[in-house]
């Protein structure tokens, strides 16, 4: 009589269970790698974004737009706290210096402000306008104005 052979091995089940852990760590492995490549050419395009006339002219287009609807600002733009050099903490505290941690295109737009709508009685704030785990998320650079004319 022919010894009998068992229809199923737990050798062979752990081992399937393992090569599908391999194949699921490979792939968020792999995932991860994609999303940080991604997220660096972000940042790089962030950084190296030039602020053109267009932008100029939207921004004061969209200025005007909010200051006619009653708004007391507008965000010019947006972005990860990450591109800071101190991940977004000067903004998040509200700490002198804060301008000098903005990156590329946030400091192009910075500059903008300075050198043209601050003479011109608006003010800038940026602030962290999403946080993840309790950590600065993104940041916004707002454009503001009073609701009612300065005296003077």
């Amino acid at each position: 009589m022919a010894e009998a052979k068992p229809s199923l091995k737990l050798d062979a089940l752990f081992n399937e269970l393992e090569a599908e852990e391999r194949r699921e760590r490979d792939a968020a492995r792999r995932a991860a790698l994609k999303a940080a490549a991604g997220q660096e050419a972000e940042r790089r395009h962030f950084e190296e974004r030039p602020l053109t006339e267009a932008d100029r002219a939207l921004f004061l287009h969209r200025i005007r737009a909010a200051f006619v609807d009653h708004e007391r600002e507008v965000m010019l733009v947006s972005f990860p706290s990450a591109f800071c050099r101190d991940d977004g903490r000067r903004i998040n505290h509200q700490l002198q210096g804060w301008e000098e941690q903005l990156p590329g295109y946030a400091r192009r737009i910075y500059e903008f402000w300075r050198d043209d709508l601050r003479l011109g009685g608006f003010g800038l704030q940026a602030r962290i306008i999403s946080f993840e785990n309790g950590m600065p998320g993104d940041v916004g650079l707002f454009v503001t104005w009073p609701e009612l004319r300065p005296e003077g």
